[in-house]
């Protein structure tokens, strides 16, 4: 008893024996041992890429001060960045944790002092800007703080 072979079927072997062919290359790749990426950690300094313009410093400025406030609470930027996203998310995110709003919002002005010691390292700002900015930072209520991160990350 012959097998005939139809155009049909040999398409299908064909897209098989590719399909495997892809398996094997992405195993031999090393593709079963990848790992994702770990969350950088939000209390390692950061450098920040040159910035061009108003609205590049402020995003920089704004990851910056996500990652000193997650440093300060123990979690990561990318949780904090959600809960920043709204007055309700960011309730939320304090009750889940357990955190009070003074510590909310110490975080938050943990986090500025940070972003301004990031863009003087980085020699976004000079010294002088950095010393007027810390003391702006002491002296603005933390709720406009977290507004400007919000403005930033489109809450």
């Amino acid at each position: 008893m012959a097998v005939t072979v139809t155009r049909e079927l040999r398409w299908l072997l064909a897209a098989a024996a590719v399909s495997a062919a892809l398996v094997v290359a992405y195993i031999a790749a090393g593709g079963l041992d990848y790992k994702p990426a770990a969350a950088p950690d939000p209390c390692q300094p950061r450098t920040w890429p040159k910035t061009n313009g108003a609205s590049d410093f402020t995003e920089q400025a704004a990851i910056s001060a996500l990652d000193g406030a997650a440093c300060k609470l123990g979690t990561t930027r990318a949780e904090l960045g959600l809960a920043f996203t709204s007055k309700e998310r960011l309730d939320q995110f304090a009750k889940d944790n357990g955190y009070s709003q003074a510590q909310i919002e110490d975080a938050a002005r943990a986090g500025i002092l940070r972003a301004i010691d990031d863009a003087q390292r980085s020699g976004e700002i000079g010294t002088l800007e950095a010393i007027g900015l810390r003391l702006a930072a002491q002296a603005v209520p933390v709720d406009r703080l977290i507004e400007l991160v919000q403005q930033t990350f489109g809450g």
